[in-house]
């Protein structure tokens, strides 16, 4: 294929992101075969920040890797919808009960966020209904800007999100007793969703679990 071809169809949305093969979708079936799925089912993890219960849909590895990149870094963000709903669709065998709440790792100074653009928040809308559930946005609230974790080292991690979340004022209404999930894009260290459950926590829920596209192998050197 010439340089010329797959910029055309880049520009009127026809290509793979990953393969730049012709396709309808930002990741074609062929690159979405690819990924190399992860956990069976919910799973208690003994992380490096600390125990949690969980699902992670996918390995961080490969073409997977490449999409969360060019989603979160190169800011391809078409790419959010897709993989949300690549994630839904396998959530779909897990137990959850009766109307969960899911709640996405949310970004520093944003409420109530309504941006296609963002993963978890994109990611928890469309789970909410899949599940007959309720999105949480706006419940978990980030209180500083931190730098990426992805440039941090394992206790740095812990460090970077210690003390970095809080409820909003009417967290406690809508989580106590219910079944609450953390969506967030990749688990590593487990600080984040770690951080992020201690918090909720403080509502009483009737269970906290993390949801995430993928996770890395560090997790296995990490403590897992």
């Amino acid at each position: 294929m010439s340089v010329l071809s797959v910029l055309r169809q880049i520009l009127a949305d026809k290509a793979c992101f990953l393969c730049a093969e012709e396709s309808d979708l930002p990741i074609c079936p062929g690159c979405a075969s690819s990924f190399r799925p992860c956990d069976p089912g919910w799973s208690d993890c003994h992380l490096a920040a600390g125990p949690a219960s969980g699902f992670s849909a996918y390995w961080y590895e490969g073409t997977l890797r490449q999409a969360i990149l060019q989603m979160k870094v190169q800011g391809e963000y078409q790419l959010a919808g897709q993989l949300s709903g690549m994630l839904a669709s396998l959530a779909k065998t897990l137990p959850l009960g009766d109307r969960p709440v899911f709640v996405p790792v949310p970004r520093f100074g944003i409420r109530d966020e309504r941006d296609p653009r963002h993963f978890p928040h994109v990611a928890c809308r469309i789970l909410s209904v899949g599940f007959d559930g309720d999105s949480g946005s706006g419940l978990l609230l980030k209180t500083r800007r931190t730098p990426l974790q992805t440039q941090l080292s394992d206790t740095e991690r812990l460090k970077n999100v210690d003390g970095v979340f809080e409820l909003s004022s009417n967290a406690g209404d809508q989580l106590r007793g219910r079944t609450v999930v953390i969506v967030d894009d990749v688990l590593t260290t487990g600080a984040t969703v770690c951080a992020a459950t201690n918090v909720i926590l403080q509502a009483r829920p009737h269970q906290c679990l993390y949801l995430t596209l993928a996770r890395s192998r560090a997790t296995i050197r990490s403590g897992l």
